[in-house]
């Protein structure tokens, strides 16, 4: 399983969180090893007009200097998704599988990042070879013409087939710019791990992992459950 944080700040990030996941990354506190198949990010910055940074990596987050950059990037409003990535399974690793991910769904951008597992089972058409959060962004963009609504109802419908379904939707459209949203849940019946590894919080405007908020010092507040929220200043 994967850790993640997203966020809806002013002016810089803040580098104790971003330090935090990196922490994370490399040493999860509340399972065992490491997350070392990739990771990226998405981010909107606003000065004046939207500027989108998109960024995918098959390195480990803790191994590429290029993290660097996070802790640089200004801007009046700074929109986005930083996601570091574990999995179970050699043949969907790869650049192509850091997510972010993104598709095109008429006038809307959308960016999907995922913590957890969901059954082949669950998806329309389940021998894709695609990873399974790859195909819950899928599922949400032919869902529906509203990409909100379509996130309230496929998550309602993986529900008993996922260990966990904690992921952030980044929606962008040149009429309203990017909308963040977030949803926590898993699954007590089929979860592998300790339930405080799957708990997601909330400290100021950021949503993050559980283990993000371990090296925190666990200042974050639990995040409600089984509810898509949208992140706002």
């Amino acid at each position: 399983m994967c850790r993640f944080v997203a966020f809806y700040a002013t002016k810089s990030l803040d580098p104790e969180i971003i330090s935090a996941l990196l922490k994370a990354s490399r040493n999860d506190i509340l399972s065992e090893g490491s997350h070392p198949h990739g990771w990226g990010y998405v981010i909107y910055s606003y000065d004046y007009s939207w500027t989108k940074m998109h960024y995918s990596s098959a390195k480990p987050m803790f191994k590429d200097e290029n993290v660097s950059f996070l802790y640089t990037i200004r801007g009046e409003k700074l929109v986005g998704i930083i996601h570091a990535r574990k999995t179970l399974k050699k043949f969907l690793m790869g650049l192509f599988h850091s997510h972010p991910y993104y598709i095109r769904v008429g006038p809307y951008d959308l960016f999907f990042a995922h913590n957890g597992s969901v059954s082949r089972s669950m998806f329309s058409q389940p021998d894709l070879p695609y990873t399974d959060s790859y195909m819950i962004l899928r599922e949400i963009s032919m869902m529906s013409s509203d990409p909100i609504d379509s996130y309230n109802l496929i998550m309602q419908k993986l529900k008993e087939g996922s260990t966990s379904l904690n992921s952030s939707l980044l929606i962008y459209s040149e009429a309203k710019g990017p909308r963040l949203f977030v949803y926590y849940y898993f699954n007590k019946n089929n979860i592998k791990e300790r339930e405080d590894y799957y708990k997601m919080y909330r400290y100021n405007n950021y949503v993050f992992s559980g283990t993000v908020n371990s090296y925190l010092g666990n200042k974050g507040e639990e995040v409600q459950f089984d509810k898509v929220i949208e992140l706002t200043t």
